[in-house]
């Protein structure tokens, strides 16, 4: 089996077609939506979620099975049905509009595979195993998240990187600042200046004493 090349796609405002109405097309829906997609639900049937999302003129909703012509001007299409003819047929159109396509559970028509994520305020991690056990994919992003009893002793998740997290807003602010003033910082500076008492400020919810102690601890430099 391929490599595959990882990604983050920005679908912010581009149009996006789901073929099924399913607890999976509402899982697939609701992630597009949440990145700004444009989003087109094909189905003679839809979950109690999809019609109230179209109800509210938040996807657009197709009643009806897949015909071709559907994807024309699609980016990005997902096929979350499991009748292999339609699947085959969604495939074909995708390769003839150009369009992204990721077929559920099918990884040999995929033109991308989607990952199980972990998603901790602006971080999101990805986690793949090619498409060859979405099980094991599964499984560690709710190690990952300690999810579903997979926590550690004291309950925390056994990935603890995770609380890094937390920092996000703390590390973002002070690299704005730096970059407003000219200034930069070395890869290593950013890696040496983050340790366990920064973390703990940020977890705490201590974010200005964790932005001055961050900004004290970096080397500056004018940027290039």
């Amino acid at each position: 089996m391929a490599r595959y090349y990882p990604a983050f796609l920005n679908v912010d405002g581009l149009r996006a077609v789901v073929v099924g109405g399913g607890a999976v097309a509402e899982r697939k829906a609701a992630q597009l939506l949440a990145s700004g997609a444009d989003v087109t639900l094909v189905s003679p049937d839809a979950t109690p979620e999809l019609e109230r999302l179209a109800g509210e003129g938040r996807v657009r909703l197709i009643r009806r099975a897949y015909a071709p012509g559907d994807l024309a001007g699609a980016w990005l299409a997902v096929a979350a049905t499991d009748d292999a003819e339609t699947q085959r047929n969604v495939r074909d159109e995708a390769s003839r509009e150009k369009t992204l396509l990721n077929v559920v559970d099918a990884p040999d028509l995929c033109g991308f595979i989607a990952p199980s994520i972990v998603e901790r305020g602006p971080v999101t991690v990805a986690v793949s195993t090619g498409g060859e056990s979405p099980a094991l994919a599964r499984r560690l992003r709710e190690l990952m998240g300690g999810e579903r009893g997979a926590q550690g002793s004291g309950g925390e998740p056994f990935c603890r990187c995770l609380q890094w997290a937390d920092a996000a807003e703390d590390l973002a602010a002070v690299r704005a600042e730096l970059r407003a003033e000219g200034k930069s910082a070395s890869p290593e500076a950013w890696q040496e200046a983050m340790d366990e008492e920064l973390l703990r400020l940020s977890l705490a919810g201590k974010s200005e004493e964790a932005r001055r102690r961050l900004r004290a601890a970096l080397p500056e430099r004018g940027e290039a």
